[in-house]
């Protein structure tokens, strides 16, 4: 009976983004006699690829694939995908394979009862969506690098994200992630400051259009959201806190736009609506010279490295 019990979790996780270690918990959940689901929206097949982990103890038994977010990159397609082994994916009526019965298996009361299949709209917009993937998620991790780092060398700015070497979760991401670049996915706080709340929200308001004020994330344009008043406000305040999530924790799904825009947006943001509650705060951003070089020597390192997989996995193949 324990072989049917399932244990099903989401790397990177909501809304931080931290990594968590999957072929551990895979190992150790097999041992126990549990069947793995993982949820990889916020990773999607280019940044992690766990089944193909040679020690099959440390692969999950099902991974999960959102193409509504990344993979489509449109948000229009509400869709979605799963893989597993034959056996335990589907089998027909009344018979069974190894030790797994029809009615055992993850989709048999989909296919004989609910008939999930996707329209042909919505199979074009994920078939087209698949076509850039690697592009886009190539975009969005430099972006999530560039931005990441940018904020960080701002003082009264907290920034919660893998992708900066001193974050207790950077040690995972080198480990999981595809040339251990950083999910799309992170957050950051302004708690140090001691900003009213007015200003905050004004602030907030003001990023938009430039940042989408959505609950939604994995889209082609970045999203921002406060977790404390939409995804997490059921929480209280002691579990948000014990969670990292404070009144002026901003969520941010990176897309893949021109992070300059971004940035020139938030510190015009800034400027305007927290500088006269707070003197100087925009003055504490690192100058455009030294973004310009950060932004190149990002881009030349991430594709470099991506650019020699690539040609070494070509050859062996």
């Amino acid at each position: 009976m324990a072989r049917k019990s399932w244990f099903t979790w989401n790397p990177p996780c909501n809304p931080h983004g931290n990594v968590i270690d999957v072929a551990s918990i895979c190992q150790q959940s097999h041992e126990k006699g549990y069947l793995v689901a993982l949820d990889s929206t916020l990773a999607t097949p280019f940044l992690h690829r766990p089944l193909r982990n040679k020690d099959k103890s440390k692969r999950p038994d099902w991974v999960i694939h959102s193409y509504t977010k990344d993979i489509s990159g449109s948000g229009s397609a509400t869709a979605g995908g799963i893989i597993g082994e034959s056996r335990r994916m589907f089998l027909p009526k009344n018979t069974e394979s190894d030790d797994v019965r029809w009615d055992e298996t993850l989709f048999w009361d989909v296919y004989y009862i609910k008939g999930a299949f996707l329209d042909a709209d919505k199979s074009l917009d994920i078939i087209n969506g698949l076509k850039t993937l690697e592009n886009r998620m190539l975009s969005k991790c430099i972006n999530t690098l560039v931005f990441s780092h940018y904020l960080d060398a701002h003082e009264q700015i907290q920034v919660n994200s893998h992708a900066l070497s001193s974050h207790p979760n950077s040690d995972l991401r080198e480990e999981q992630l595809y040339l251990g670049l950083p999910s799309p996915l992170f957050s950051i706080d302004m708690e140090k400051a001691h900003i009213p709340r007015e200003a905050f929200i004004r602030f907030f308001d003001a990023l938009e259009p430039a940042f989408g004020h959505m609950v939604s994330l994995g889209q082609s344009n970045t999203l921002i959201l406060c977790p404390a008043l939409t995804s997490h406000s059921e929480m209280d305040e002691s579990a948000q806190k014990e969670a990292g999530i404070f009144l002026t924790t901003i969520r941010v799904a990176m897309g893949d736009e021109n992070p300059r825009d971004l940035i020139r947006q938030f510190k015009a943001c800034a400027k305007l609506h927290l500088d006269p509650v707070m003197p100087g705060f925009s003055e504490q951003f690192m100058s455009d010279e030294e973004l310009d070089t950060m932004i190149r020597e990002t881009h030349l390192d991430v594709h470099s490295r991506h650019l020699e997989f690539m040609s070494n996995a070509s050859r062996q193949t």
